[in-house]
């Protein structure tokens, strides 16, 4: 109000006080003229309408296998690995296992544009996921720093895979110290009979050859080379990143084809450094995301594990889980800190001790896990943990394992049972006698407890 007072004078100055009357009216007018026609919506809408738009918005950042950013959906990186031929037939799970070791993959089968389109669909599907899931740390600072680290790596010869640059030179000497004596073979069948498949194929590879296509393309691409200079092979028949070393014996003419030789080598290095650097700044990324990709492979296991059954009421599970975490105003009220039963609800503690709730369980084949009470202990040999545990053992489980904790024991019982004679029956063991509870045991078992009084 005293700005507001100045601003006008005194009283007597008449002309400033409108002049600065009229400025104001204008500023309002334009102020008003750049939101011509909008109007005010009542609060309560507005904030309703934000949340709405958070919530699509949220909601579409992830898709349903990702889980929120909990997993990753590497099933398409998967069809294209197993349908390529730089690849080979895998399930999800083994494919999770090999995702970033992409030094196994051989070096001849690299040199492909389908293999560098699967190098960037999985880069960029991995540099996405983590600026969803892990908005706050910068990937592609990470990435620019990998960059620097692969040209030191690279000069050095220090990146898997491609320690010698990912050339290889072929001369006269390579020729000359063949895996195969061709000179030791009459004709082409005589070497088709003396050497198996792998041997051709190693044969073509010690002399940088292709050794791709039919076991009979293999061999006659092998036996064209006999007596053959390195001069008078066809370019054609090398394998990518093979260069030819120098066969002229003119001045000349050597001067020329080791120029050749030499655009040669430069572009099968920058193209070997091209497809090891997509190679390195994947495996950063999902160094960066180990964490999620060791969730993903847990979570592949677990479902494998499952039934259909089982795996519709863990989806139910899970959606009343996320209802409950996100309902904050519902609270357990529990002033006695009573124990807690099935249902996350306190009971009393007779109840308690009823269901055997106070009692452990431990079992070594799920790595020392605890259950707490007889129904979660009984339950467990048919969940997944306990299922990983059997298939970690190389025992395949039977209704025969059931309350067998102990690996020693479940050994000592699968030998057993594969020591058995197949059609035989075994009346002592083999029969089934029940008790008055309902309870099933064998005759041996159950004439011991007889015998014994606790029957």
């Amino acid at each position: 109000m005293r700005e507001e007072a100045e601003s006008m004078g005194d009283g007597e100055d008449v002309e400033r006080a409108l002049r600065g009357f009229y400025e104001a009216v204008k500023e309002t007018r334009r102020s008003h003229a750049a939101r011509a026609g909008a109007v005010a919506e009542a609060g309560g809408a507005f904030a309703e309408e934000i949340v709405e738009e958070a919530e699509r918005a949220v909601g579409g950042v992830f898709s349903g296998e990702e889980n929120s950013g909990r997993y990753l959906d590497l099933h398409e990186s998967h069809m294209t690995y197993a349908n390529a031929t730089f690849g080979e037939r895998c399930d999800y799970s083994e494919y999770l296992e090999r995702c970033g070791n992409f030094a196994e993959t051989p070096r001849s089968k690299k040199f492909c544009a389908a293999y560098t389109d699967y190098l960037d669909a999985l880069l960029a599907y991995l540099r996405s996921f983590h600026e969803r899931a892990i908005p706050l740390q910068f990937v592609h600072k990470a990435l620019a720093q990998d960059a620097e680290e692969f040209e030191r790596r690279w000069k050095k010869g220090e990146c898997p895979g491609w320690e010698d640059g990912g050339v290889r030179a072929v001369d006269e000497k390579t020729l000359e110290s063949s895996a195969v004596d061709l000179s030791a073979f009459k004709s082409l069948k005589d070497m088709e009979k003396a050497l198996d498949v792998d041997a051709i194929k190693s044969a073509l590879g010690s002399l940088g050859l292709k050794a791709g296509g039919t076991p009979e393309q293999r061999a006659e691409r092998l036996w064209s080379v006999k007596g053959k200079k390195l001069s008078d092979i066809d370019r054609k028949l090398f394998a990518k990143g093979v260069v030819l070393g120098s066969a002229s014996s003119t001045s000349k003419k050597k001067k020329s084809q080791n120029g050749e030789d030499g655009d040669a080598k430069v572009k099968a290095e920058n193209r070997a450094r091209a497809i090891a650097f997509k190679e390195s700044q994947c495996a950063l990324v999902l160094k960066l995301l180990g964490k999620q990709l060791d969730a993903t492979r847990t979570n592949v296991e677990k479902k494998s594990t499952l039934s259909l059954a089982e795996l519709q009421a863990e989806a139910e599970e899970d959606d009343d889980f996320s209802d409950a975490e996100t309902d904050e105003d519902e609270e357990i009220y529990n002033p006695l800190k009573l124990p807690l039963g099935w249902d996350g609800k306190p009971i009393p503690y007779w109840l308690y001790k009823l269901h055997g709730l106070n009692m452990e369980y431990t079992c070594e084949i799920c790595g020392n896990y605890s259950y707490w009470g007889r129904r979660a202990f009984e339950r467990h040999f048919t969940e997944w943990r306990h299922q990983h545990g059997m298939r970690c053992l190389k025992i395949p489980y039977t209704k025969a394992f059931n309350e067998v904790t102990s690996i020693a024991d479940a050994a000592a019982l699968h030998k057993n049972l594969s020591q058995r004679e197949l059609g035989t029956f075994n009346v002592k063991l083999d029969a089934e006698v029940e008790d008055a509870q309902g309870n099933v045991y064998n005759k041996k078992t159950y004439e011991d407890l007889q015998r014994q009084g606790l029957l």
